[in-house]
């Protein structure tokens, strides 16, 4: 009889919110048991990053499905390493940690693991012969982004915010472009509530890979991100370039190329025509629905677990 697997909900951090708790909820929704906290935790988030301890045992009984990030990792799954078979899904695993994960997966006796790269998942199974790497794709929750008006009725022509303020100039755009900017624009998208609207109201923004953009950190790991999905979402137009996951998942690429040199002239050409891109960004909401949204994802994690002979 195979081990019952429980979720832990995630560590809720003060004064801010915890991007693994879509994944968990989704799990819950989908009938999965779960843990919904570790007791103390507030008392030994510190302590569990210096101080590694082995597996003392695992249960005959229950492994444990935790939702981790590469750079948190003692904290992520402490205590339970310690006596339960972790099963762990990992976000942000980049190179410059790949050789102290495997290591602390082969120190734990980790059997499966779920990585949101495909090609973190494949380096995985180079480094631990044996281990069950699952590739599972980034997601979202659908149900909090806003479908909004038609292109040509939006206030906003250009939206720029997060990690790709510095790849494109946006002073070169001409001055009727109107542009809200995080840079700009002090608090405007301060809150998630503020940039779900800012989306719905807006007619391009630009998406890129960390390995496009900071090149330094992604080491030539190209994934997909929750940004795509949620501009997908809301009706806008993206320009800049797709993962290789992404148009995968999809079938098709939802993402307009940027031609960098020529920035300001394409953004410009895309508004005088943007009633030409209403169906495009009306079919990346549909797909982004349907494949997009983490109770897939939720419902995938039960379906490898119970093929491996897990109990669910």
């Amino acid at each position: 009889m195979g081990k019952t697997v429980k979720a832990v909900k995630p560590y809720i951090y003060k004064n801010n919110s915890n991007f693994k708790l879509a994944v968990y909820n989704a799990w819950v929704e989908a009938g999965g048991k779960h843990v919904s906290g570790r007791s103390y935790e507030h008392l030994y988030e510190s302590l569990s990053y210096h101080l590694p301890l082995p597996t003392l045992f695992q249960s005959k009984k229950q492994a444990r499905l935790r939702f981790v990030e590469a750079a948190n990792l003692p904290f992520d799954t402490f205590p339970d390493y310690l006596c339960y078979e972790i099963i762990p899904m990992f976000w942000d695993c980049w190179p410059r940690f790949f050789d102290k994960v495997a290591a602390w997966l082969k120190k734990h006796q980790v059997r499966t693991a779920f990585f949101t790269s495909s090609q973190t998942a494949e380096k995985m199974k180079e480094l631990c012969p044996g281990l069950n790497a699952c590739y599972l794709p980034e997601a979202i929750e659908t149900n909090m982004y806003k479908v909004g008006k038609s292109l040509s009725e939006r206030k906003y022509d250009y939206l720029e915010f997060g990690r790709c303020c510095n790849y494109v100039d946006t002073s070169s755009l001409p001055k009727e472009v109107r542009v809200l900017s995080s840079r700009n624009e002090k608090g405007a998208l301060a809150t998630r509530t503020m940039l779900i609207d800012a989306l719905a109201d807006s007619k391009i923004t630009i998406c890129l890979p960390r390995s496009v953009n900071q090149p330094e950190i992604a080491e030539g790991i190209e994934t997909l991100t929750q940004r795509y999905w949620e501009c997908m979402l809301s009706r806008i137009i993206i320009i800049g370039k797709a993962p290789k996951e992404l148009v995968d998942i999809l079938g098709y690429n939802p993402v307009i190329s940027l031609d960098r040199e020529n920035f300001a002239n394409q953004v410009k050409d895309i508004l005088e025509h943007v009633e030409d891109y209403q169906d495009l960004v009306d079919k990346n909401r549909e797909m982004a629905l349907k494949l997009g949204d983490w109770k897939e994802r939720a419902m995938a994690i039960k379906d490898e677990l119970s093929n491996k002979g897990y109990k669910l």
